[in-house]
């Protein structure tokens, strides 16, 4: 008992000297930290812009910087927005005399890049300078690359230039293996997000629409790289289809870039075109320690909701990088009873999720554009259920690249029975009163009426999801068939099916929720609001494990999460599964 008592005495006093050291240790930090000093632009700076890292739609704020503990925002955590605030106030900066673009292995979406792009494009009018510079520069990164002044290669590096396609895994031989069947239930002939895990190879209807898709993406990247570097579009196509962008010397020939120089060269040339002598320094002012200088305007009472449906739509609350319905719901109830919000404009960036989520979220948007107008932007992906959430939108604007559609439901039971007997040696028996009181699933397969009972679940669903986009289109139901069944889309091809109704970035649509609601002066507010230190430090860990799964396995990550996928989804999906890539 004696040993006990100094067991939990030790521990108590371990515990305390923990968090008492813990304490201190924050203290100190936020003592020392630089922070409290406000971000001054000098003249004749240059901001970097190292974009590198997943871009989210909202920036990413530091729950720390409440308490003086490093920058309240990360410099990997600048969201799409915030990226073309800085870029605008750039423009007209007078301290600001050019941006220089540090490429390295860029991979964000095609119509992220777009908006960046575009915002880069705007930028020159100002007569001010954007140079970028890497020793490797991938496909998205020299999309967006293509927006400067001058692109410069390190010599002995490279770029990646090769058009657009996809390699998709199918995992039914392995599942064939381990005895497991997949029972699928779904409506839609190109709804190929159950294909994985039913075939062994693409379906013709999904080879005929990733097709087009491609042929559509290609077709935009190639005429817009074309005009900007001044090549015949033909000329561009032979040499992405012949791998000939190598190497760099070889790229200056050939235009696609203007020079193959070391870093201190492209310094030089910086310098020169800023006016300052080659022995100073050239004045970088970062992306993070520039978004410090942006001030709000808080004195306009009309608001503009922008709220950011960026994530999986799943049940409940969700964490980051999700869209939680019962969350969602609140915020917009909230917003719709807020006077004081004239109008919301509605991102999404999502491929889709929980069916049901979806509608619940849908039914809340719904009752919020009766009460004021309702506009939608969409970003790299609004597919399946991120359409459904946002097919009654007054307006939706969408990029050329954005991926969207995918009208259609599925569902998936997987009957493990033959695993858990044959591999496991583990066997089931059941007791019931009624014909279904042991519903078939995953120890054994549906049977005949079951199996129906699932299919007219997941029909349903469908006929639910094709009146709401025939509600919001203003189309008839025959119609919108004729454009479902599953089926993706681009923003391009959006706007000639009606999907969508043009091409535009979040930008545009806050512009058009302004001239919807009659507003002159108004200020943006962004939603949802950041999350309590203690919401952050409770996701956290399960951040930390998965950014700790995805180093160890790499390339391989994205088998883990598509198995992590089926072992937690139940219930019917409006949803993509696999990556386009774009």
């Amino acid at each position: 008992m004696r040993q006990f008592l100094k067991f939990v005495l030790a521990t108590i006093v371990g515990l305390f000297m923990f968090c008492f050291l813990g304490i201190v240790f924050l203290v100190a930090i936020a003592h020392f930290s630089k922070n409290d000093k406000d971000t001054v632009v000098e003249a004749n700076s240059v901001l970097r812009l190292d974009l590198n890292y997943p871009i989210h739609e909202k920036s990413e704020e530091n729950p720390f910087a409440a308490w003086g503990i490093g920058a309240k925002k990360s410099k990997k955590g600048i969201g799409l927005s915030e990226i073309r605030e800085c870029i605008r106030k750039a423009k007209t900066d007078d301290n600001i005399k050019g941006i220089y673009l540090d490429m390295g292995l860029y991979s964000n979406g095609m119509a992220t890049t777009e908006a960046i792009r575009d915002a880069l494009i705007d930028f020159r009018k100002s007569g001010k300078f954007v140079y970028s510079y890497g020793e490797v520069i991938s496909q998205k990164g020299y999309y967006l690359a293509s927006a400067s002044d001058q692109i410069f290669i390190n010599p002995a590096g490279g770029m990646e230039l090769k058009g657009f396609g996809a390699e998709i895994a199918y995992y039914k031989g392995m599942l064939d293996k381990l005895g497991i069947e997949v029972q699928d239930f779904h409506c839609g002939a190109f709804k190929s997000a159950i294909e994985p895990f039913i075939r062994t190879n693409m379906s013709e209807p999904n080879r005929q629409q990733l097709t087009l898709i491609y042929t559509d993406v290609y077709t935009h990247f190639l005429n817009n790289i074309a005009t900007a570097r001044k090549i015949d579009t033909a000329q561009l196509g032979v040499i992405i289809n012949n791998l000939q962008a190598e190497p760099p010397q070889k790229d200056v020939e050939l235009k696609l870039i203007d020079g193959a120089v070391y870093y201190d060269q492209v310094l030089d040339k910086i310098k020169e075109r800023v006016g300052i002598d080659k022995k100073k320094d050239v004045s970088f002012i970062d992306l993070a320690d520039y978004s410090s200088t942006i001030t709000k305007d808080l004195s306009e009472q009309s608001k503009i909701a922008v709220v950011y449906a960026d994530g999986e739509i799943v049940d409940g609350k969700g964490r980051d990088g999700e869209i939680g319905a019962e969350s969602f719901s609140k915020m917009i109830r909230k917003l719709r009873a807020d006077d004081k919000v004239k109008a919301i404009v509605l991102r999404v960036n999502s491929p889709g999720g929980s069916a049901l989520a979806s509608d619940i979220m849908w039914r809340e948007l719904m009752l919020a554009k009766k009460d004021k107008p309702l506009i939608v932007s969409y970003g790299d992906l609004a597919a399946s259920g991120g359409y459904y959430i946002s097919c009654m939108g007054d307006k939706i604007f969408a990029q050329p690249n954005t991926i969207t559609g995918s009208i259609g439901v599925f569902g998936l039971i997987p009957n493990a029975q033959k695993f858990f007997t044959d591999k496991l040696g583990i066997t089931f028996d059941e007791v019931k009163v009624t014909k279904h009181g042991v519903l078939g699933g995953i120890t054994k397969p549906l049977d005949p009426e079951e199996a129906a009972f699932a299919q007219r679940n997941v029909e349903k669903t469908y006929r639910e999801f094709k009146l709401r986009v025939a509600e919001g289109r203003h189309k008839d139901t025959a119609y919108i068939e004729t454009i479902a069944q599953g089926r993706v889309w681009t923003g391009n091809q959006g706007i000639a099916n009606g999907l969508v109704d043009t091409i535009g970035g979040l930008d545009d649509a806050i512009a058009y929720a302004a001239q919807k609601a009659n507003l002159k002066n108004y200020r943006l507010k962004e939603y949802p609001e950041s999350k309590s230190i203690e919401e952050k430090i409770e996701e956290s860990f399960g951040e930390m494990k998965a950014n700790a799964i995805k180093e160890e396995l790499g390339d391989q990550y994205t088998f883990y999460k598509t198995v992590q996928w089926m072992k937690t989804t139940s219930g019917i999906q409006a949803r993509m599964i696999y990556d386009l890539g774009l």
